[in-house]
C-alpha cells in the first residue's frame, strides 16, 4: 500500500485540527471550573502561589533538577493566572501587545544580521575564473 505525500499531510492536519478542538474544549472547561473556584473564594493568590511552589518543586523531582525558583517570579505567575480567570481583558491585552512588540524587535534585529549564502558552485566557478586568470584571461570577476 502506498500513500502519497499530500495524504500524509492531509492525516496530519486532520490530526492536529482534533488536537486543537480537544484542547479548546479543555481550556473552556477549565475556565469554567476556575471561575467558579474564584467566585466560591476558594482560589486565591496564596493558594495559587503555593500551588505554583509545589508544582516547581515535584517537576525539580521528577527531572532531578536543584533549581530554586524566585519569589517574584512565582508572583508574576500567580497574578497572570487570576487575570485571566478573573478577565482582565486590558491587562492581558497589554502583555500580549508588550510580547508582539519584542517578537517584532527580534525579527527586525534577526534581519539586520542576515548572513547570505553563497551557492554552492560559487568556489568552483571562483577557482575555474582564478585559473583561467593565470593562463592569460583577463581579470574580471563579473559572471554572464
Amino acid at each position: 500500500m502506498q500513500i502519497s505525500l499530500e495524504q500524509i499531510i492531509q492525516i496530519i492536519m486532520a490530526k492536529l485540527d482534533n488536537i486543537e478542538l480537544s484542547m479548546e474544549d479543555m481550556k473552556f472547561r477549565t475556565n469554567v471550573a476556575l471561575r467558579i473556584l474564584r467566585e466560591e473564594g476558594l482560589l486565591t493568590q496564596d493558594r495559587i502561589n503555593k500551588a505554583i511552589k509545589d508544582e516547581f518543586e515535584a517537576n525539580n523531582i521528577l527531572e532531578d533538577n536543584d533549581q530554586e525558583i524566585e519569589e517574584e517570579k512565582i508572583e508574576e505567575i500567580s497574578k497572570g493566572i487570576l487575570n485571566w480567570v478573573d478577565n482582565d481583558l486590558e491587562e492581558m491585552k497589554n502583555k500580549i501587545k508588550d510580547y508582539q512588540d519584542k517578537m517584532k524587535k527580534m525579527m527586525d534585529e534577526e534581519e539586520k544580521n542576515n548572513i547570505s549564502v553563497a551557492p554552492a558552485d560559487l568556489l568552483n566557478r571562483l577557482d575555474s575564473m582564478n585559473n583561467n586568470n593565470k593562463k592569460g584571461k583577463s581579470g574580471n570577476i563579473i559572471m554572464p
